[in-house]
């Protein structure tokens, strides 16, 4: 599969996997048709008994790397488990830099891929929003595109979700935060704003639905939404500043509305666990940890590969303050919905603008670099969470 691959490529390659590895792989079509009429798949791995683990990407049109690298994971992983190997992640050159700058080949061991297969029951959505994907593709004046295709409103000619701003955690920001916490969020209520705009309402789009049904139906415990760029590892929340010490400071409690400022040191913080049953904020930090290694190890010795594999680990509000986003709506069912396990929810943030990566949309010549860190950080996460059972 040639990156950067098709929203139709996608698809097709998610029903090559499942057909090419039946007693491992299924592959499941979502519900909700998209603006455009696209119908969504993801592929499941596992037999269904072991810990509920979902990968998703394209979210955001423009990000083109995150459904090929998740791809090629599943690929790698499915046809390692096939011949009894091991999962191979290939050494890579950045030929482009002066000197080149070599990063070493990685190897996860036949036994953690059996593990995995074994213990998690893993879904992978590789492409949230084809219809935004095919638009941000089909000419360069459209690929900064970032929104899904959602029709204009009458008498207007702005197209657009952002799938990221939809979901139903603080969703109406002019009521969760004060007007000066309003104004610095990364949300919009214009329709014509062509980065963020929240949609008519929580939930509208049918490419939020299907993740919302996901996480639901299939219970899932540990999530992560790909995106680029930044290298970043994310963890909730990216509403407000985390505290662990006032429960009564959260997203259900209107007596707050109005007053939350979205900002790190205020008045407010959005109540994290980190005790006793419900140590939610350190399971983060543990398995963040891991993915930021496995990136950084996996870069090999090399000075400067390494100083291009480093991550930050850190609160999504440390990118910026955000309502509606996947990941945060994903942490929040630990409040709203009757759980037998906590989730925890991650956004990755792939590559960067620096150092030649090209941000959203990299050469093919360097994605095998953004590509093997996708790979690597997910893989670690899996290796973890199957080991944690």
């Amino acid at each position: 599969m040639a990156y950067p691959s098709s929203a139709a490529t996608i698809e097709a390659q998610l029903g090559v996997l499942a057909s090419a590895h039946p007693q491992l792989c299924e592959r499941a079509f979502l519900p909700n048709a998209t603006h455009d009429g696209r119908r969504v798949s993801y592929v499941r791995v596992g037999d269904g008994s072991g810990r509920p683990v979902l990968l998703s990407g394209g979210a955001h049109a423009r990000e083109w790397v995150p459904p090929d690298a998740l791809i090629t994971m599943v690929q790698r992983l499915l046809e390692a488990h096939a011949d009894g190997t091991d999962f191979e992640v290939p050494a890579f050159t950045d030929a482009a830099a002066s000197p080149d700058i070599p990063y070493a080949a990685v190897t996860f061991e036949a036994a953690d891929v059996r593990r995995i297969v074994a213990a998690l029951d893993l879904h992978v959505l590789a492409l949230v929003n084809p219809d935004g994907r095919a638009f941000s593709q089909s000419s360069a004046a459209n690929a900064m595109w970032r929104k899904n295709r959602r029709a204009p409103r009458p008498g207007s000619t702005c197209r657009g979700v952002d799938i990221n701003r939809n979901f139903d955690i603080a969703w109406d920001f002019d009521r969760y935060y004060s007007p000066a916490g309003a104004a610095v969020v990364s949300a919009s209520k214009d329709p014509c704003d062509p980065q963020v705009y929240i949609g008519p309402d929580a939930a509208s789009e049918p490419e939020t639905r299907n993740v919302i049904g996901l996480l639901r139906e299939r219970d899932i415990e540990v999530y992560v939404d790909v995106h680029s760029f930044s290298r970043k590892i994310l963890y909730p929340w990216g509403i407000d500043d985390n505290q662990t010490s006032e429960p009564e400071e959260n997203f259900l409690n209107p007596g707050w509305d109005g007053r939350r400022d979205g900002g790190f040191g205020g008045p407010y913080g959005e109540f994290i666990p980190d005790d006793g049953a419900r140590r939610l904020l350190g399971e983060h930090l543990e398995l963040g940890r891991a993915m930021r290694a496995a990136m950084l190890d996996g870069a090999g010795s090399d000075a400067r590969a390494r100083a291009r594999s480093a991550y930050d680990l850190e609160s999504s509000l440390a990118l910026y303050p955000a309502s509606g986003t996947a990941s945060d709506y994903a942490f929040s069912r630990n409040f709203t919905s009757e759980l037998e396990r906590p989730i925890v929810g991650f956004t990755l943030e792939c590559g960067s603008d620096a150092d030649g990566e090209g941000g959203f949309q990299p050469s093919v010549s360097i994605y095998p670099k953004i590509e093997r860190e996708v790979h690597l950080s997910m893989m670690a996460l899996l290796v973890r969470v199957a080991g944690a059972g």
